[in-house]
């Protein structure tokens, strides 16, 4: 396998022959995922608490594992899979959902960051935020055996500054796993029906990979390298491209793969009209598949980002963009009738509600003691479950009038920031789409 950086274009070239049969699945093709009746929320230390939507009463207070924070349900609701992500945890804990306990624990490599279960509900892809024997491990588990079927361990050539992945997704029709490798700044590419690998470089550290709802587009959300202090030194309202000093600014590079060679189709910065601090974050399509919504967190601790960044699909131009109450934003939840997004954050305890379709926002609640982390919604879009990562206990949204209904006591007061999760999701963010 060639590390060498090379531009992006050339590189795509090499993926010829990893997807030289790829072709877009409509997501209605697909069967669609079951959505329980229960909440799950994961906490960072150590515990999954299942929580009955119907009665708000917490049916099971699980022992997953420290820094198990991100899962991912199964298609027919009938798993969760919890990844162990921090320091010295090598576990993927699966949950019964209808039994409501543990039912495994899997070794899969150096802190499992995201295991994704793929469309069809056969394969879990975990990545990894440490390396494994000084290589990137990428594993796959057979989610009706709960075996490990396969683990790649991919060279780097450079050395870990940080963790080493970050988010997955999959291509609609299950073949393909798109993970990163923020060690040398790639997007990694890998072809189930062989679990052949093909990477294609990245202009700074790759974050997220969102699929159109289409299944035509790849748009690869990548953090950007901007010296601090660089935008109020030089008073920018737009910054493109790489800067003299060498930053390279934060932005999105859009795949075609409808195209054997997955082509880039496009690339492009994210405005950063008054932001003080740049780090993209998150990025995810509305629920009518018209807009992207990206959004600045700020890079490391500092994070005081606040923009959300619309643009359009189609012409992949930007459109609209604002600013929010939340600061050290994430991510933006789409609500079932994908008229609003949630916006959950890293640096406070607001969240900011958005109108999707007039692209403003309609309410700030402040919420708990802490960060507010992830959101998970009823199926009638009636209500929106958010995990507080200060307090550790779950906040009950009524999405009619956007007020907090209740307040949830799971964590009882020990911080530990988790994920808000119930129906299964490629991008977690998006909901299905009917």
């Amino acid at each position: 396998m060639n590390h060498t950086k090379m531009p992006m274009t050339r590189l795509a070239i090499s993926l010829a022959g990893a997807l030289a049969l790829l072709q877009p699945v409509a997501a209605s093709a697909a069967k669609a995922p079951v959505w329980p009746d229960v909440v799950v929320q994961l906490h960072g230390a150590g515990k999954a608490f299942i929580v009955d939507t119907k009665t708000d009463a917490v049916l099971a207070a699980l022992d997953t594992c420290k820094g198990g924070t991100l899962g991912s349900t199964t298609p027919d609701a009938r798993k969760v899979y919890v990844s162990c992500a921090a320091d010295g945890e090598k576990d993927v804990v699966v949950i019964d959902l209808n039994g409501k306990n543990v039912i495994k624990r899997l070794a899969t490599g150096s802190r499992p960051k995201h295991g994704l279960v793929s469309p069809d509900g056969k394969l879990v892809g975990v990545d990894h935020w440490g390396l494994s024997d000084g290589k990137l491990r990428v594993a796959f588990i057979d989610a009706g055996s709960d075996q490990i079927v396969k683990s790649l361990d991919i060279d780097v050539a450079g050395k870990p500054v940080g963790v080493t992945s970050m988010h997955n997704s999959w291509s609609p029709d299950s073949r393909y796993f798109f993970t990163m490798d923020r060690v040398d700044n790639r997007l990694v590419v890998v072809d189930t029906r062989d679990f052949s690998v093909r990477t294609v470089a990245a202009p700074s550290a790759p974050h997220y990979p969102a699929i159109s709802p289409d299944g035509k587009e790849l748009w690869l959300v990548h953090e950007g390298n901007v010296t601090p202090g660089f935008l109020g030194a030089r008073g920018m309202q737009m910054i493109m491209g790489r800067q003299p000093d060498g930053s390279i600014p934060p932005g999105v590079v859009v795949f075609d793969l409808t195209r054997a060679d997955m082509p880039e189709i496009t690339r492009f910065d994210m405005p950063l009209i008054g932001e003080e601090v740049v780090e993209a974050h998150h990025g995810n399509f509305t629920q009518d598949g018209k807009y992207f919504m990206l959004l600045n967190r700020g890079p490391g601790k500092d994070m005081r980002g606040r923009e959300v960044a619309f643009y359009d699909a189609k012409t992949k131009k930007l459109v609209h963009r604002l600013s929010t109450a939340s600061n050290g934003i994430g991510h933006t939840y789409n609500s079932p009738d994908g008229r609003h997004a949630v916006v959950t954050n890293y640096g406070n305890n607001v969240i900011s509600v958005v109108d999707v379709k007039d692209m403003k926002t309609v309410k700030d609640l402040v919420i708990g003691k802490g960060r507010m982390g992830h959101v998970a919604f009823t199926p009638d879009g009636k209500w929106g479950y958010v995990s507080n990562a200060g307090d550790g206990n779950l906040w009950k949204l009524d999405m009619s009038n956007f007020t907090v209904a209740k307040e949830i006591v799971t964590g009882g007061g020990q911080a530990g920031g988790g994920q808000a999760l119930n129906v299964w999701t490629n991008v977690f963010e998006e909901l299905p789409r009917r």
